[in-house]
C-alpha cells in the first residue's frame, strides 16, 4: 500500500512539472526559435556560392521561397544590413539550378567534397540518347546533386541539373523525392532560359533573369516521356507502315504541328495533343499514319478571337466552323491534304467535353472526358501538352482496347465517349455551321 502511494506521488510531481516545462515553453520561446536555424542559409548559400567561384557556369537560386521573397522586395540591396530573404526562409532544403551541359557535373561533386561538403548525386539514363541511338549502351548522366554542410547537416542544398532537350531545357524526376524539396516530383521541361547577377542580403547570387517567368515555367513544367517500350511491343505486333505515302503524311503532319505550334503560342494559347494526334503519341510515340489529320485540344477560357486569323495568315486558310463559343465550338484549318481539327473542351461537374455537330442534320454530339490537367513531352523532337494522366483520356475515347489499330473510324459512332446533345435550331445553322470547302 505503502509503495502504492509513493508510486502515486511521483506521479503527482511529473505531472505537475510537465505542466510547468509547457508553460515555459509557451511563454519563454528558446533562443533558438527567437532565431530561428533557417538564419544559417546565409551562411550556407554563401559558402557554397564560395566553392563554386571558379567553376565555369553560374550556379542559381531556383528555390521558389526564395523567388518570391526577392520579387516581393522594392531594394535588392542591404544597405541596413537587414537579412530579408535567406533569414525568413520555412524549408530545409534550398534548391539551385545549373545547366548540365556547360559545366562537368563530376568535377562539380569532387569539388563540393574537397570543401568539405557532403555530396551525393543521382545518375540515370540520357534519354535523348536512348532515342538517338537505339540498341547502345546507355549513357548515364548526373540529374540532382544533394549536398549538406557538415556544420550544418539540417540544411540540405539541392541542385537541380538542367540539359538541352530538342528546344527546352529538361530536368529528371527524382526517385524517392521529398517535401522538402522544391523539384523532382516529376521530370520537367522548361524554355531555354538566362540567369541573371544580384545581391541578396549581403550575398552575391545569380537567379533566372525573369524571375516571375521562371516560377510561372516551374508551375507548368511537368514532363512525361513517351513509353518507347510500349511503342516497341505496339510496332511488334503491328509492323510499322514505311510506304512512301506513310513517310509523306508524316512529313506534312509534322509541318502542320509545328506551324499550328507556332501560331497558338504566339497567342499565349494552351494547347494539348487529342483525339487521334494524342493516341498516336501514347501508344506508339508517332502520328498514326492512317488518320489523315492532326488534332489539337483547347480549354474553352483560353479561346481568343485571333485564332482564326493568325493561323490564314499562317497560311492555313479556315475549313469550317462548328458551334459557338458557349457551346461545342469547333474550327478547323486546311494544310493542303491535311486538316487541323481544333477541339475546345468545357468543364461540367467532374468531366470534361467537347463538342460534334454534323453539318447535314444539325445533330449535336458530346464528347465526355474525366477531368485532366496538362503536361509536356516530346512528339516527333516537338515539345507539345498532353492530357495529364494520359491513359483515362485515351480509354475514354477509345475503349480498354485502344492498342488496337483501327483504320475505319466513324466519328459519330466509334468513340466510347460519344453521347447525343441535342439538335441545333434551324434559324442558328448560318452561325453554327459555317464550312468553307
Amino acid at each position: 500500500m505503502r509503495r502504492w502511494q509513493i508510486l502515486k506521488c511521483l506521479g503527482l510531481v511529473a505531472i505537475v512539472f510537465f505542466i510547468f516545462q509547457c508553460f515555459l515553453w509557451f511563454h519563454f520561446p528558446t533562443k533558438q526559435d527567437q532565431n530561428p536555424a533557417t538564419y544559417d542559409v546565409k551562411l550556407l548559400v554563401k559558402k557554397v556560392m564560395a566553392v563554386w567561384e571558379d567553376l565555369e557556369d553560374a550556379l542559381f537560386v531556383i528555390e521558389p521561397e526564395v523567388l518570391y521573397k526577392i520579387v516581393e522586395q522594392e531594394n535588392y540591396s542591404d544597405n541596413e544590413g537587414r537579412c530579408a530573404v535567406f533569414c525568413h526562409l520555412t524549408k530545409r532544403a534550398i534548391a539551385f539550378g545549373v545547366f548540365g551541359h556547360k559545366v562537368a557535373m563530376p568535377l562539380v561533386v569532387s569539388k563540393f567534397r574537397q570543401s568539405g561538403f557532403a555530396a551525393v548525386d543521382a545518375k540515370e539514363d540520357n534519354p535523348d540518347f536512348r532515342l538517338k541511338n537505339p540498341g547502345s549502351p546507355p549513357q548515364r548522366i548526373v540529374t540532382h546533386i544533394f549536398l549538406q554542410d557538415m556544420a550544418q547537416p539540417e540544411l540540405t542544398l539541392h541542385v537541380v541539373v538542367f540539359y538541352p532537350r530538342a528546344d527546352f531545357l529538361w530536368t529528371s524526376q527524382i526517385q524517392m523525392p521529398t517535401s522538402d524539396l522544391s523539384f523532382g516530383a516529376s521530370a520537367g521541361a522548361y524554355e531555354v532560359f538566362e540567369w541573371r547577377s544580384l545581391t541578396i542580403d549581403g550575398v552575391h547570387i545569380s537567379v533566372p533573369k525573369s524571375i516571375r517567368h521562371f516560377i510561372y515555367m516551374a508551375q507548368e513544367s511537368k514532363f512525361l516521356e513517351c513509353d518507347q517500350d510500349r511503342a516497341q511491343l505496339f510496332y511488334t505486333q503491328h509492323p510499322r507502315d514505311d510506304s512512301e505515302e506513310a513517310q509523306r503524311f508524316t512529313r506534312k503532319a509534322r509541318q502542320l504541328l509545328v506551324k499550328g505550334k507556332e501560331v497558338l503560342d504566339a497567342l499565349g494559347v494552351r494547347f494539348w495533343l487529342s483525339s487521334g494526334t494524342c493516341l498516336g503519341w501514347f501508344r506508339q510515340c508517332d502520328i498514326i499514319t492512317y488518320s489523315k489529320d492532326v488534332d489539337f485540344g483547347i480549354w474553352i477560357k483560353d479561346h481568343k478571337p485571333e485564332i482564326i486569323d493568325a493561323m490564314e495568315t499562317a497560311g492555313l486558310p479556315l475549313k469550317h466552323v462548328f458551334g459557338k463559343v458557349s457551346d461545342s465550338y469547333e474550327l478547323s484549318f486546311k494544310a493542303g491534304e491535311v486538316k487541323l481539327d481544333i477541339f475546345f473542351f468545357y468543364e461540367e461537374g467532374d468531366t470534361m467535353w467537347n463538342g460534334g455537330t454534323d453539318a447535314k442534320t444539325g445533330e449535336k454530339l458530346k464528347y465526355v472526358f474525366p477531368k485532366f490537367g496538362l503536361c509536356w513531352t516530346l512528339l516527333l523532337d516537338i515539345r507539345v501538352r498532353v492530357p495529364c494522366p494520359t491513359q483515362p483520356y485515351i480509354q475514354a475515347n477509345y475503349g480498354k482496347q485502344w492498342d488496337v489499330p483501327v483504320k475505319s473510324w466513324d466519328w459519330k459512332s466509334s468513340a466510347f465517349n460519344v453521347r447525343p446533345n441535342g439538335v441545333w435550331p434551324k434559324s442558328e445553322w448560318k452561325e453554327v455551321i459555317q464550312v468553307y470547302e
